[in-house]
């Protein structure tokens, strides 16, 4: 169990939380949406949308908590949205862009996680 009530709230820790907390919550709403729009592709979406609540559940609660292994399970993610460039290039480039955003939110967080202590 980590010690860390609360990670430290500086600005850059709620900009970078509130970022990727916003793009995880958003992808797992239109994910549910797509569910019911394409519905021949419905597993799909539902599998992804399951991905991203639980994305979203971590970083709203161990997340802002500071516990280390949630910064360390936010990049996986990162790297699913990355990774989905490969597989379809059109859809594939905005899973890219939220990736990226993803990625520098994470870095803007790193310092409440792994601060000095002296």
């Amino acid at each position: 169990m980590s010690t860390h009530t609360v990670a430290a709230q500086s600005t850059t820790f709620k900009i970078g939380w509130i970022a990727l907390l916003a793009i995880s919550a958003l992808a797992a709403l239109s994910h549910i949406i797509l569910t019911f729009v394409m519905a021949d592709e419905a597993t799909l979406f539902i599998g992804w949308a399951a991905f991203n609540l639980y994305s979203t559940l971590v970083l709203y609660v161990p997340f802002r908590r500071g516990e280390k292994w949630a910064w360390y399970a936010s990049w996986i993610p990162v790297i699913v949205f990355a990774v989905t460039i490969f597989f379809d290039t059109q859809v594939g480039v905005f899973y890219l862009g939220a990736g990226v955003v993803m990625a520098v939110a994470l870095l803007l967080t790193r310092p409440a996680f792994f601060h000095k202590e002296s």
